[in-house]
């Protein structure tokens, strides 16, 4: 029925078959009413329908009050809608505040509770209602708040999601800690009155902190997570992808993923922190970016210190880590995959692989000495190479060098005498064969 027909993430998999992110337009994982606790089943009773037990989708003597009140406002203030209401409102798309609306509510709300028992209606409003923050359903919510599954719930998160429904951006404990907070502990005195729980138990959740999981790390926006997106969204299209709940098997090691993230980022947060660096830094722009109010443009591009990761498998080509910046929520843009550097020094082994099937040997001699860079290319067609290019300041050329020496000591000189042994073309020839597909220019400023 369309009642049960909802969007569920589908769920990637690393290698050793642990879940490291989704993929979505809904953030939901349906669960059966058997794994919602019993406290968040108590608990939204409290909070948005008292009498749910009682009526037959919509409560008389609630919709009379709400109309009293909306008539001496002049408008559409109250609503008072029953869970089934709300299932239905949701399922349907009933969303604009009109009298016609209340009806056709109303009309499909009691449908509703002709064809489900109460456990079905609840179970089916707990997998679709949305929590704020991206989060549908009470295990999505429970994952990203609290990172656990809803059947693991204590009562004060249990409290904490009840009170986040009747405004869910505003109350999203990542949107506003106090607020939400406040209305966790009125759902827990509601508890409280209406004998779900003692006075006692009351008290103690109240008085309790809860732990919030960090919003990026329960959303799974990643560098590595937007690849896989985009790749399963080439295989199957976009809206089997995000609707379907496909389980995504990848190379990816999550462990070594997250090695790679927390490394590169210390590295980089060293890096700005040294008393010589004068550029802008990761931690002003964070600063700033948190300020950036919802709806509005965040600051422009991040110019503080980037790197980026890569890690694979050389026994299977498989990808095991990836890490395209330093902060996925700042900048999209991945620098590991998108951005088009030169290759440098990562060109060396194609040119001595090309000079050694050419007939050169580890042990052939090869002049060490400047070039001029008519021959070379190295952006123009003046100069000398080490003087305009790429050698180090500190080089000094050594004349009469094995090729086993230049690789060793990374001599730029020699390497572009070794790469023409064979010859610019078959060099290039070779790249293609090993699989790489970015244009090479047909210079010998290739090799380096």
């Amino acid at each position: 029925s369309k009642l049960e027909q909802m969007e569920s993430a589908s769920v990637i998999l690393d290698r050793n078959g642990k879940i490291f992110g989704q993929i979505y337009v809904e953030n939901r994982e349906t669960i059966p009413y058997d794994q919602l606790p019993r406290d968040l089943v108590n608990a939204v009773v409290a909070m948005e329908d008292t009498k749910f037990y009682q009526h037959s989708g919509y409560d008389l003597f609630g919709i009379v009050r709400a109309a009293l009140k909306n008539f001496v406002a002049g408008h559409v203030r109250q609503g008072a809608s029953t869970i089934t209401q709300q299932l239905a409102r949701n399922s349907f798309a009933l969303k604009e505040k009109t009298y016609r609306r209340k009806l056709l509510e109303i009309f499909v709300a009691e449908r509703i509770e002709q064809h489900f028992d109460k456990q079905k209606i609840m179970e089916l409003y707990l997998n679709r209602i949305y929590f704020g923050g991206g989060l549908y359903g009470a295990e999505a919510a429970a994952r990203g708040y609290f990172d656990k599954p809803a059947r693991e719930m204590s009562l004060v998160e249990c409290a904490t999601l009840a009170g986040i429904i009747r405004s869910p951006n505003r109350l999203s404990p990542w949107s506003d800690r106090a607020a939400a907070r406040e209305s966790r502990n009125v759902v827990l005195g509601r508890m409280r009155d209406l004998s779900f729980v003692d006075r006692q138990r009351c008290a103690a959740a109240q008085s309790e902190d809860v732990l919030i999981g960090n919003r990026q790390n329960a959303q799974g926006q990643t560098y590595a997570v937007d690849y896989i997106r985009q790749k399963v969204i080439e295989a199957v299209g976009w809206n089997r992808a995000m609707n379907e709940g496909f389980r995504i098997y990848t190379t990816i090691d999550s462990d070594l993923q997250k090695a790679a993230e927390d490394s590169l980022r210390s590295h980089l947060d060293r890096a700005e922190k040294h008393p010589d660096y004068g550029h802008p830094t990761y931690a002003e722009y964070t600063a700033t970016f948190r300020k950036t109010r919802p709806g509005s443009s965040p600051p422009a591009v991040p110019d503080y210190l980037q790197g980026a990761v890569i890690v694979l498998d050389n026994a299977t080509g498989g990808m095991l880590a990836l890490v395209g910046g330093r902060d996925f929520e700042h900048n999209q843009y991945d620098r590991a995959l998108q951005a088009r550097r030169p290759a440098g020094t990562a060109m060396t082994p194609f040119v001595f692989a090309a000079a050694f099937e050419n007939g050169m040997f580890p042990g052939s001699v090869v002049e060490d000495s400047a070039l001029d860079n008519r021959a070379v290319m190295i952006g123009g067609t003046t100069g000398i190479l080490g003087e305009w290019g790429p050698e180090s300041a500190e080089n000094r050329y050594e004349g009469p060098i094995t090729a086993r020496e230049a690789l060793s000591k990374s001599k730029n000189g020699a390497t572009v005498r070794i790469g023409m042994n064979p010859g610019v073309d078959n060099v290039i020839q070779l790249c293609r064969n090993a699989g790489m597909k970015s244009p090479l220019r047909p210079y010998p400023a290739t090799f380096l």
